[in-house]
């Protein structure tokens, strides 16, 4: 995906044994120090040195975290003392850092802080760092990251604090896990879009003048853009089911979408009911039924993916069993684009 690392190019960690027991790094002839108004937390740093046996929110490796005089900020990592009744004597425990600010960065604030973490990784983890750096490149590089940011903050979120109670990988897509946040994505989004066309704020009331944090320059992404984060939708790696009959809800939930049969962009026209037998630029439809009780194929008789060519979209590329990755309105076949992009109709 492009972005912001155009020039990053991370060392290639190898796996190798862990520099955790390692008190300071080995010390380099000739390494000149970099500022030191960003230094990660020394109490970040001991969650690493100790194995990264818990969560270590994003928010807590922002510039803003890590500044040199946020001394403040930086007591909120301070373990907890208590007195244990056994013995008498006085214990610390680790405090449960919040999870909610980190669903909430910013683009800018997400990248600072995983440069720190993949650092981090790389010095005390470095068995695990390929795999961490996939995913989150992973994430850098998703075409509709802008418009599902928040629901790429919260997969990320969810595969780092799974990671510290089992043994999955980061660097493979979790299916599951993403159709789960991917729900609440979209209800979330078509609860919100629902209110600005009514004019409401999220508390009910009629909309005045926006928040000033609405107002503030966003160059990666505008959150208050919902039409464009639904349309995003065309990028998900699930498969959406019908809405149903309800032109309300079709209206909300599936906005600027193709019928991959015939081209048509009426968010109350359905792909599946779809008989048209022309195109809405005019020329003949490709996809048809050419016999009874078959599934619509070409003129060839070639099947092509449905998914593909819907919102959806297909993840198994070359070797998809539900057919060609063919445009199913110009039937261009070198995959470079769907009924969704399609610019010939």
């Amino acid at each position: 995906m492009p972005g912001s690392n155009a020039n990053f190019a991370p060392p290639i960690i190898t796996t190798g044994a862990s520099s955790a027991s390692r008190k300071r790094p080995a010390r380099q002839p000739g390494l000149v120090a970099s500022s030191t108004s960003s230094l990660i937390p020394e109490a970040i740093r001991k969650k690493f040195i100790a194995g990264w046996d818990s969560h270590v929110p994003l928010h807590y490796l922002t510039e803003k975290f890590c500044g040199l005089n946020n001394g403040v900020a930086a007591r909120a990592l301070n373990d907890l003392f208590t007195m244990d009744g056994s013995s008498g004597t006085v214990v610390s425990v680790a405090k449960e850092l919040p999870v909610e600010p980190e669903l909430a960065l910013t683009f800018d604030e997400w990248f600072q802080a995983w440069q720190r973490l993949l650092e981090l990784i790389g010095e005390y983890l470095p068995a695990e760092y390929n795999m961490w750096f996939l995913h989150y490149d992973s994430i850098l590089r998703r075409p509709s990251r802008a418009a599902q940011w928040s629901l790429c903050l919260a997969y990320d979120s969810r595969i780092r604090r799974l990671s510290i109670v089992s043994a999955i990988d980061p660097s493979q897509l979790h299916l599951s896990i993403w159709n789960e946040l991917e729900t609440q994505f979209i209800a979330n989004t078509a609860i919100q879009t629902l209110r600005l066309d009514l004019g409401l704020t999220p508390t009910g009331g009629r909309q005045g003048r926006s928040r000033e944090s609405d107002q503030r320059f966003q160059p990666y992404h505008t959150r208050s853009q919902s039409s464009n984060i639904l349309a995003s939708n065309s990028q998900s790696f699930r498969t959406l089911t019908s809405t149903g009959n309800n032109p309300n809800r079709l209206a909300i939930m599936a906005p600027n979408s193709r019928c991959f049969v015939c081209g048509e962009s009426d968010p109350t026209h359905s792909s599946r009911r779809c008989h048209s037998r022309i195109l809405v630029s005019g020329g003949e439809v490709i996809l048809a039924v050419r016999k009874q009780g078959e599934p619509r194929k070409d003129a060839e008789g070639n099947s092509l993916c449905f998914p593909f060519n819907g919102r959806s979209g297909c993840t198994r590329g070359a070797n998809c069993e539900q057919g060609k990755h063919w445009c199913s309105l110009c039937g261009l076949r070198d995959g470079s684009h769907t009924a969704q992009t399609c610019p010939k109709v």
